[in-house]
């Protein structure tokens, strides 16, 4: 199993999730219309006192501590795992997609007659970023550097793995280059490896154009504020 298709049911676990948590979203926030009416008004009452100095200490730190919650919006645990995909995806599905368009197509395929390549490879190579980067223009998750360690261990477990089944069962490289018998494989794992921050540095890029584009233009755009 190649990566790609590894990372192709990523992306797909990300936008089911990302569906069902959005359908949530709007399902909780249609019941507690009236809960938020309720708690403006309770607002308006507490600073209508406060201006008035009819507030208790507590009363004020309570009401401090109701505006902090509006403004911050704290991820659950399934807010932060949907994060960590979109992460992952961001980075994995650039960097397979590069192996494949510049070192499969061009060497591998015209080296190896025998590797298999069809037109659902090269679908599977070319829809999956159009979508991510969809994705990413519309939503408003955060991507911070750090978080390109789940990346690398993607990457890690995926290569781990390979080493593991073909330690165990006699198959074929998806990527040849992988092959830990092959003269320049040091090589090459070096290169996969160094492509992992332009392929992370991309999408923040992207998001970084995206942010300046919106607040130049004057159009509304809220990042959710997340814990980390």
């Amino acid at each position: 199993m190649t990566e790609n298709r590894w990372t192709f049911t990523l992306v797909t676990i990300y936008f089911g999730l990302g569906s069902v948590l959005s359908i949530y979203g709007c399902y909780a926030h249609h019941n507690k219309v009236v809960g938020e009416r309720a708690d403006i008004e309770l607002v308006d009452w507490r600073q209508h006192n406060l201006a008035n100095g009819r507030c208790s200490n507590a009363a004020k730190d309570g009401l401090k501590l109701n505006q902090l919650h509006q403004d911050r919006g704290i991820a659950g645990f399934w807010g932060y795992a949907l994060q960590i995909i979109f992460q992952i995806n961001a980075g994995a599905v650039l960097l397979t997609d590069c192996v494949f368009w510049f070192i499969i197509v061009p060497f591998l395929t015209i080296t190896t007659r025998n590797y298999g390549l069809n037109f659902f490879m090269v679908n599977m190579h070319s829809v999956n970023i159009v979508f991510l980067l969809g994705d990413t223009v519309l939503n408003s998750l955060r991507f911070p550097w750090f978080r390109i360690a789940y990346f690398f261990l993607w990457t890690t477990f995926y290569v781990i793995f390979q080493w593991i089944l073909h330690a165990c069962i006699s198959i074929w490289w998806p990527y040849p280059f992988l092959d830990l018998l092959a003269s320049l494989a040091p090589l090459w794992y070096t290169m996969v490896g160094m492509m992992h921050l332009p392929c992370y540095g991309v999408f923040i890029l992207v998001i970084q154009i995206k942010q300046y584009l919106l607040s130049r233009y004057q159009l509304r755009y809220q990042c959710w504020t997340w814990s980390s």
